[in-house]
């Protein structure tokens, strides 16, 4: 009996482990479609890249 009984506990800890980790899926997919517009918005706009100045060359 004893492996029969592994065997039901083994199967019943699968389908809570299962059961957990779809509602974690549930609410991250909840929490990414909220912070999505939010980050969108919060975005700092583009820097223009900063001129370069030539040295002048000094003759000697």
């Amino acid at each position: 009996m004893g492996k029969q009984h592994n065997k039901i506990i083994k199967r019943r800890r699968r389908k809570n482990y299962l059961k957990r980790k779809t509602e974690l899926q549930k609410q991250n997919a909840v929490r990414n479609k909220v912070a999505k517009p939010a980050a969108a918005a919060e975005a700092a706009p583009e820097k223009k890249a900063a001129k370069k100045v030539a040295k002048k060359k000094t003759e000697e």
